[in-house]
């Protein structure tokens, strides 16, 4: 599995690698790595830290610091700093929306501490900051929806899309199994619509509520429509999306889809065109 989220923290101190330990043991569908500002030579994890970490199933017995490249910044769907003013270093180099802190991530505030240099109390204080963020950020249970759900999320659509599906389609695409969820106790976050015709599958919407992107849930509601659609014997996966539309862009490209071409003023509202993706489901 690729990684999809890179956290970062300063030099050769340990928030982001215990963010990238902590986020794996947490994560089912995505992957983190993590890097440093101002790494001046590669060093292993603190014994503080690495204690630290296994009392929320992390590991750091083998991790070694490195320095943050320009790859990394093209690379990463999401970038996530421990701190507002690292997160404004890196925009400074590379100004792009996928760059939030971890505070950003869970609908916080605080910046996460750096307990360098301090007492194990103050890592495993750390460490718990790190986990209760990271656990109000990850949202990746997705379910099918049910008809209750229905009236929730044609507010999104209607939040999200000028051409927004009535009840009724939405409620027919419930009733074939064809809408996944994502939710935060009774709250949906997102959902993916999707059809399947013989052996080839297609993503027909997906939208996260505005106040919840960039947290890797639209990435989560794709794989998991992918999964489905392999379930039920799909060899490909299409999709079009609206060339404007970076955001989404870069989303596709990272869960495997390949560009396929252009259709020319798709979109009747603005005359825009629409990008064509495919993915092709291979055996594992």
């Amino acid at each position: 599995m690729n990684n999809d989220i890179l956290f970062v923290c300063t030099g050769n101190t340990c928030r982001s690698p215990m963010a990238m330990e902590i986020f794996n043991a947490l994560s089912k569908e995505s992957r983190a790595d993590s890097a440093g500002l101002q790494v001046g030579f590669p060093s292993r994890a603190a014994e503080n830290a690495r204690v630290a970490v296994k009392k929320y199933g992390g590991n750091l017995d083998g991790h070694t610091s490195r320095q943050i490249t320009f790859d990394d910044l093209e690379k990463y769907p999401l970038i996530v700093t421990m701190t507002a003013s690292q997160k404004q270093m890196l925009r400074s180099i590379y100004n792009d929306e996928k760059i939030i802190t971890l505070a950003e991530f869970a609908g916080e505030y605080e910046d996460i501490q750096d307990p360098f240099g301090g007492s194990i109390e103050l890592y495993e204080d750390t460490a718990k900051m790190i986990y209760e963020y990271l656990k109000k950020g990850i949202k990746e249970e997705c379910t099918f929806a049910k008809t209750d759900d229905a009236q929730e999320i044609e507010q999104i659509e209607k939040q999200s899309f000028s051409d927004a599906w009535s009840i009724n389609s939405i409620q027919r695409e419930i009733n074939q199994k064809r809408i996944i969820i994502i939710k935060d106790n009774d709250d949906i976050l997102g959902y993916c619509i999707f059809m399947i015709a013989a052996d080839e599958g297609e993503i027909l919407r997906i939208a996260v509520k505005e106040n919840m992107r960039k947290r890797g849930i639209g990435k989560s509601l794709i794989l998991s429509a992918v999964t489905q659609m392999k379930s039920e014997g799909c060899k490909y996966v299409f999709l079009e999306v609206r060339a404007s539309n970076i955001a989404a862009l870069q989303l596709y490209k990272s869960t495997g889809f390949e560009e396929t071409g252009i259709r020319k003023g798709y979109y009747a509202d603005n005359n825009e065109d629409a990008v064509l993706f495919k993915l092709e489901i291979k055996e594992r």
